[in-house]
């Protein structure tokens, strides 16, 4: 939608060319330097745009059309360089300055791009949370199934550090205490004493393979 903004005012500051010429030659040379301003482009100029604008042809018409009348100001006969008489009398013909608020059409359009921008910064960070909570679980996991593997890796460095320590008392124990054992254990069995452990132990004592 394109929204088209006609001037409520249209202010005209008037001059003879004998006023205008006066201000432009004494013109300070300083403000004079690198412009339009010098006597002979001044003069060239002025004398193009009066014979553009002639009391019947002139852009002032197109606002007269639309029944936006100028205000002409002369400001050859208010003597003032800072124009601020003419500020002073246009502000007395169109009051004091103003700013305009927007259409109605313009306070929905831009209800409507608050509230788009707004949805879209919304949408963007509830995507970055997300993202950033799959990233937070994904790197949970990961650390969980590393501290696993590590934990097994321990206990599995554990088993073979006590299997390997054991190997020698294993070794002695199946030499030479498993064989004597189990040969009075099975003679335990055999005979059935009324007490077992003692009869166990002198079985032991009496053959011991160290004293025969």
């Amino acid at each position: 939608m394109v929204f088209k903004k006609i001037t409520e005012f249209v202010c005209a500051l008037d001059a003879s060319d004998e006023f205008l010429k006066f201000r432009v030659m004494n013109l300070p040379e300083s403000v004079v330097a690198g412009t339009h301003y010098s006597q002979d482009q001044f003069l060239r100029a002025l004398s193009n745009y009066r014979d553009i604008n002639t009391e019947d042809e002139t852009v002032f018409n197109y606002f007269d059309e639309l029944e936006i009348h100028p205000i002409h100001i002369d400001i050859g006969k208010l003597e003032d360089t800072q124009n601020r008489l003419a500020i002073k009398q246009l502000i007395k013909e169109i009051g004091e300055p103003r700013n305009y608020g927007l259409t109605e059409e313009e306070k929905a359009e831009e209800e409507r791009r608050v509230a788009e921008e707004r949805m879209a910064r919304e949408a963007i960070e509830e995507a970055n949370r997300e993202h950033r909570e799959a990233t937070e679980t994904a790197e949970k996991i990961a650390r969980w199934e590393e501290w696993n593997k590590r934990l097994e890796e321990v206990k599995r460095e554990e088993t073979e550090f006590l299997e390997a320590q054991s190997a020698p008392l294993r070794n002695y124990l199946m030499t030479y205490v498993m064989p004597t054992l189990m040969q009075g254990l099975n003679e335990c069995c055999r005979v059935r004493p009324e007490d077992p452990v003692d009869f166990l132990a002198e079985y032991l004592f009496k053959n011991n393979p160290a004293t025969q």
